[in-house]
Parts: structure tokens; C-alpha cells; sequence
């Protein structure tokens, strides 16, 4: 068990950069859309910890436990970097100064070892923990109608990393308590603070739920509410020569978890001396214009479907105020010793979902 702290994993290396080489091909190999937080900056943070690990700045890498992904600390832990590092590479001194070191061998690879991380560092856009802005997408002066778009990326606090996309109008006639104010140059605009803290609590709805939360306040339309989730990953660590391994210790509750925890307990597991890893990629949209309603993500069925006789009533009214159409879809990266789990849940839920193959290392 490689529990440290609350929902928190230590991994370190070399697991931790068997992990991290596996994490960081599987977001090459998902052909992520912009549905999805930025790649390249969830790339470059990966990357970070990874160098970070190999040149000794960092002694262990932070994982959720649940989610099985870098977690806050190692999010931050990066970002700080990033923010300090014009002023730790000036208190290093300059190549000079540490080439007159070299006589000083470890004292030398150390600090050139640190200079280097720092030098890259400074130079890469990381992934945000939490990063929202509102964008102006028209605006009638002559109606007084204005419509945006809502971008939020952050890390959930359920461990997944996400991005969640809101399309609305406001009509400035029913404004008593507009969401979003309108500059007086008509280009930039800004979400309330109540507003805000709405959409921050609600981003782990499903965008069925979202779509009709928001639609309930005065004067909003809402046309798109859109979900990219990257997680949970599921990992096995052989480590040395693989009589222990290091694996995602709280999978969470579902399909998923229960297959990956039978294959963790059985023979394929047993069996595997390489590291092995199956992630998940989900994409969760609610919008007036999708033509079909479906959901093709083996873990999370409809919300019709999900809820009991009376509630169902219920909804079913409350859908026929909201003309709106719901889409779920979900594809995965896994290892060659991971490809069956993410099959066998497909299978039973009757769900047809890309599934890309990953090599493990050495492989």
C-alpha cells in the first residue's frame, strides 16, 4: 500500500517514471478534440514531473489515489516552479559560475541538473488547476441580447481533470440578476461571483443535470452544455523484479473499477511484468441541436435511465419545458494486459467504443 495521505499515492521512481512515460503516450494516442482540456498543456505538466524526477528535484510523484492521476500537490507543485523559475535560475548565478564548479563533481551535476530543469521550465504553458474565462460570442445592442460561452478547466475535486463548455443567451430586458456582465466596450465580459461559484460547484453534473440547473435562472437561455474528462486512469506497477506491484489503490465504485479489481485479483495480473495502464476518456454533452439521444458510454446510461418510477415522471415533464437532446460517449487507452477489462465493460453495457492500444515499456 502506497497511501500517504488522504486519497493521495506516493510513486517513486523508477514506477513513477514508468507510470508517467505510459500517462504521457496514452494522451498522444486518445486523439483528444478540443472537447477535451488542452493536450499539449497537461503534456507539458506530465513531462515536468517526470524531468523533475529523473534530475532529482522531486523525490516522489503525488497521485490520486481514486482517479489515478497527478493530483493537486503535483499540479501545484509544477506551477510554483514555473512561477519561480526566472528567479531560482538567477540565484543559481550564471553558466560561469557553474562551470567553475566542475571540480565540485556532485555539488556540479546537481545544480547543472537543476539550472536545466528551470531553463525548460520557464519556457512551457502549463496545465491550469482551475482556469475560467467567459467569451463573447454576438451581441445585439438593439435587443439587448448577448450570447456566450463559458469555459471552465480544473481539476475536479473527484481527481479527474476536466473541461466544461456553456453556451447561453441573456436578454438585458430580463435582467434583475445578470450572470454575466457586459463591458461597456461590447467585447469582454465577466461572470458574476454567484454566477461563477455555480458553475465551479456544479462541474462534476453530468451536462444533462447542468443543462437543466442553469436553464432555471431568469433570463438565461441555455443552448450547450458540453463535458471532456480525462480519468480515471488504472495503473499496475511491477516493482523490481515484480513479486510487488504498485496499482491505483481506490478505483472508483463502477463497471470500471469492478472489472479492474477482478483483474487485479486474477491470473492476467499475476501473469504481467510490465507496467500497464487503462484510461478513460469521456465526452458529456446536452444541446438543442444534437439529432439523436444516446448515450454510448458504458458507465453512465441516460439520467432517464437512471432514476426511479415517480423521479422519472418527474423528469419527463421537466423535459418537455427544455427541448434539448443528450449525447454520451466514451473510448479508452489501455495496454495490451488492460485491453479485456475495457472490453468486457463495453460488452456487458452493449456499447460499441474506440479503444486504442498502448505499449508498455520495453515492449
Amino acid at each position: 500500500m502506497s497511501i500517504v495521505a488522504l486519497h493521495t499515492q506516493a510513486l517513486v521512481l523508477p514506477e513513477a517514471d514508468a507510470y508517467l512515460e505510459l500517462l504521457t503516450r496514452a494522451l498522444q494516442a486518445a486523439r483528444l478534440n478540443n472537447s477535451f482540456p488542452e493536450r499539449r498543456q497537461l503534456q507539458n505538466t506530465v513531462d515536468t514531473l517526470r524531468d523533475g524526477l529523473r534530475q532529482g528535484v522531486y523525490g516522489e510523484l503525488y497521485v490520486d489515489a481514486r482517479s489515478g492521476l497527478p493530483n493537486l500537490a503535483s499540479f501545484t507543485r509544477v506551477a510554483t516552479d514555473h512561477e519561480v523559475a526566472a528567479g531560482s535560475l538567477a540565484r543559481m548565478g550564471g553558466r560561469e559560475e557553474l562551470l567553475a564548479r566542475r571540480d565540485e563533481a556532485e555539488v556540479f551535476a546537481r545544480l547543472a541538473a537543476k539550472r536545466a530543469y528551470y531553463e525548460k521550465l520557464q519556457k512551457l504553458e502549463l496545465a491550469p488547476v482551475d482556469h475560467h474565462r467567459v467569451l463573447l460570442r454576438r451581441h445585439d445592442p438593439g435587443t439587448g441580447t448577448a450570447a456566450f460561452r463559458i469555459e471552465l478547466t480544473k481539476l475536479d475535486a473527484s481527481g479527474v481533470y476536466l473541461r466544461l463548455m456553456i453556451e447561453l443567451t441573456q436578454v438585458s430586458s430580463l435582467w434583475r440578476r445578470k450572470v454575466i456582465d457586459l463591458d461597456e466596450d461590447g467585447e469582454t465580459a465577466a461572470a458574476n461571483e454567484a454566477f461563477r461559484g455555480t458553475v465551479y460547484r456544479c462541474a462534476d453534473l453530468d451536462a444533462e443535470t447542468l443543462f437543466v440547473r442553469l436553464h432555471g435562472i431568469e433570463g438565461v437561455r441555455v443552448e450547450r452544455v458540453a463535458r471532456g474528462i480525462i480519468g480515471p486512469a488504472l495503473f499496475s506497477l511491477p516493482v523490481g523484479g515484480g513479486v510487488q506491484v504498485r496499482r491505483t489503490v481506490e478505483a472508483p465504485d463502477d463497471a470500471l473499477g469492478r472489472a479492474w479489481h477482478a483483474w487485479s485479483l486474477g491470473p492476467g495480473a499475476a501473469e504481467t511484468e510490465r507496467p500497464e495502464l487503462l484510461i478513460a476518456f469521456a465526452t458529456d454533452s446536452a444541446a438543442e441541436d444534437i439529432r439523436e439521444e444516446k448515450s454510448n458510454d458504458p458507465l453512465s446510461p441516460l439520467l432517464a435511465q437512471r432514476l426511479a418510477a415517480p423521479e422519472a415522471a418527474r423528469y419527463r415533464a421537466l423535459r418537455e419545458q427544455y427541448r434539448f437532446k443528450v449525447f454520451k460517449d466514451r473510448k479508452f487507452v489501455a495496454t495490451a494486459g488492460l485491453k479485456a477489462v475495457a472490453q468486457a465493460v463495453c460488452t456487458a453495457a452493449g456499447t460499441q467504443n474506440i479503444l486504442y492500444e498502448l505499449r508498455s515499456p520495453g515492449r
